[in-house]
This record gives structure tokens, C-alpha cells and sequence, in this order.
């Protein structure tokens, strides 16, 4: 078998993903009724995003962040922890941008 040689490419992609898992219960912070990609529909679960950097050839991971659903929260939406997925997702690539 002949071996492969790859190169990284100048300059860096950052990723910004997100990952659903299913949870039973409700004891885990964040678990909350909805879309896990995982499984492909809403469940009750939790999830998570995090940042990577990628050059091509290898992806490094950065930040994760919970993302506190509503329903996880006491006051729901109105809760002073509630922060929308695209804001946190913001807030990730801010922490990122920061360390440049």
C-alpha cells in the first residue's frame, strides 16, 4: 500500500458545530424537548456547541458551551441564563477571536 502524504493548507477554517444527544430525565442541566440530530427528530435531549479549527487536513477543538434549552431553565425564555443558540454560537467565536 503506498503511503499518503498530505500537507495542511496557509490559514485555518473555524467550525462552529453543534451536537444533540438524547437524555432521559431531566437531572442533567440543559436537557429540554428538542431537535437531536442524532436521531433525526425531537427528543427529549442536550445539546452542545463547539469550536474547532480546521486547516485541511486536521481538525483542533477550541470551546464547548452548553446550550441551556428553555424548558431546562426556571423562568424558560425569561431566565438570565437563557441565550439562543446563534448568540452563544457568537459568543464561541468572540472567545476565539479574543486569543488572535
Amino acid at each position: 500500500m503506498p503511503a499518503v502524504r498530505q500537507s495542511s493548507r496557509k490559514g485555518f477554517t473555524l467550525i462552529v458545530d453543534d451536537s444533540g444527544h438524547r437524555k432521559s430525565g431531566d437531572s442533567t442541566p440543559g436537557v429540554g424537548r428538542q431537535y437531536i440530530g442524532e436521531i433525526g427528530k425531537t427528543d427529549n435531549g442536550i445539546v452542545l456547541l463547539t469550536t474547532h479549527l480546521y486547516d485541511g487536513v486536521r481538525s483542533l477543538p477550541l470551546d464547548a458551551a452548553l446550550d441551556q434549552h428553555a424548558s431546562s431553565l426556571e423562568h424558560g425564555k425569561e431566565d438570565v441564563n437563557f441565550v439562543k443558540k446563534p448568540d452563544l454560537a457568537l459568543q464561541l467565536i468572540e472567545q476565539c477571536l479574543a486569543r488572535v
